[in-house]
């Protein structure tokens, strides 16, 4: 990385430490062949902040991308830290392959992204990084075995490896963004720092438990939130972590529910009892609260009313469905069936524009219209899924498992321009006042900044006329 691209690669950390205060600490680790740390584990007083940015502008690019011993020195830089604040984050961009590990591109993709017939029997790219970070297999992640730090990553222009920085995002429980154009770094920095410095509560975990006799939890789609169903269908759990400021999480429960027994007037059941526990990340303690219990209606004679769909549920439907066809497009590109990859996406479009949420004007449907639109325009063509299509997609399915904001392309510069909101139902998805909030920082800067840049204008000069 040179030139202008580093030049704003640097602007924009020396804005993320502008907006870090004195109880904020941050270190600052480059790799090109090895990995250096540039800047040590400091807080961000107003000195501190003054260091960091003098450290950021003496960075200089060199050969070689090794982001293995990147991320291990980060790694060790929080390991050994002898303060530990409440959460800790690697953030990690590249903008090109890493040339000392793995030098097949299948080896360093998700083993969900992975094609078979083309695996190596090398070993994986992952295991090759901390296990605070990347545990070992997913039967110790599931087993409670869970990432320490969370990598958040962006892959920066064309030439990066989207495949291996999706991968590590996602086994650390960190969300992928894909920074096309230069001019956007700072406005992806800007949303990422926005959630991170705004976490309100960790360990956060949602349970949800049958309420009544017969009722039984068929399946709970959470994403990359693990979840579990236990006591023969009684009780499911979803384990949340970290949740932002403002921040919203949608789950559908699929329940199956008997018959109605209608017995001395009874005309509803009740079907879920809801609590959620977290720790509050000022206090540090646990804080456990009860929910409404969830029922539903068992009239003897339905009315209209009473088989009306239910837009929410209908719309998070509709967002698990994008998701699922988007994930199973991206497959098919990958094996180079372009064809089938639209087909599925063009089929999808029309079937969510057909649903009762999107036909109501639901505004995250008309966002999920665009997203199809936009993954399609992207598998036009092999080159054009290469350049751009492969992270666009990668990026968007790290958003949606997470139900978490990332860049995608340019994606940032229109979120004030549509009217960005703190709902799942604004104009665009998962975004949170704190991020929106960073990324119209962001922007007015960069607005002054390129004012301040402007040569101002000729101004002609009043000479007296010549001597006749």
């Amino acid at each position: 990385m040179a030139g202008s691209k580093l030049t704003l690669l640097k602007q924009a950390v020396c804005f993320v430490i502008d907006n870090l205060g004195p109880s904020d600490r941050l270190s600052i680790v480059t790799f090109s062949s090895g990995a250096q740390r540039n800047f040590p584990l400091r807080r961000m007083t107003e000195q501190g902040r003054r260091e960091a940015a003098l450290a950021v502008n003496a960075i200089s690019a060199n050969g070689g991308t090794n982001i293995v011993e990147g991320l291990k020195k980060g790694v060790r830089v929080l390991e050994e830290r002898r303060e530990r604040n409440p959460v800790a984050s690697i953030v990690l961009l590249s903008d090109g392959r890493d040339t000392y590990n793995g030098d097949n591109a299948n080896q360093r993709r998700s083993p969900r992204n992975r094609r078979s017939s083309n695996a190596t029997s090398g070993p994986d790219f992952l295991n090759l990084l901390p296990s605070s970070i990347c545990p070992r297999n997913r039967e110790g992640l599931a087993a409670g075995q869970l990432p320490t730090f969370h990598v958040h990553t962006f892959g920066f222009g064309l030439d990066h490896d989207s495949s291996a920085m999706h991968a590590i995002s996602d086994a650390s429980g960190g969300t992928f963004s894909f920074i096309e154009t230069v001019g956007t770094v700072q406005d992806a920095f800007a949303m990422c720092i926005g959630g991170l410095l705004s976490v309100v509560v960790q360990e956060l975990k949602l349970t949800v438990r049958s309420a009544s006799r017969g009722v039984e939890i068929g399946s709970i789609p959470s994403g990359r939130y693990a979840s579990e169903i236990s006591e023969q269908g009684k009780q499911g759990v979803i384990n949340i972590g970290n949740l932002y400021a403002d921040e919203e999480k949608e789950f559908l429960v699929y329940l199956s529910v008997p018959s109605a027994e209608i017995e001395q007037g009874a005309t509803k059941t009740s079907l879920l009892q809801i609590t959620c526990s977290y720790k509050n990340t000022t206090s540090e303690e646990m804080v456990s609260v009860e929910g409404e219990t969830v029922e539903i209606r068992r009239p003897p004679v339905l009315s209209p009313t009473d088989v009306v769909i239910s837009r929410e549920v209908d719309r998070q439907i509709n967002r698990l469905a994008v998701a699922e066809t988007i994930a199973e497009a991206q497959q098919l590109a990958e094996m180079g069936n372009l064809e089938a990859a639209q087909a599925a996406l063009t089929n999808r479009r029309a079937t969510l524009l057909s649903s009762v949420s999107a036909q109501a004007g639901d505004a995250l449907c008309s966002w999920l219209d665009m997203e199809l639109t936009e993954v399609r325009e992207r598998m036009v063509s092999r080159e054009r899924y290469e350049q751009t299509g492969r992270a666009y997609v990668l990026s968007g399915l790290s958003s949606h498992s997470w139900q978490r904001a990332t860049t995608r392309g340019d994606t940032t510069s229109q979120i004030l321009l549509q009217g960005g909101s703190s709902s799942n139902s604004g104009a665009t998805m998962y975004e949170t006042p704190s991020m929106v909030s960073m990324i119209s920082k962001s922007q007015n800067l960069s607005l002054v900044n390129r004012a301040e840049q402007v040569p101002p204008p000729n101004k002609s000069c009043n000479l007296p006329p010549p001597p006749s």
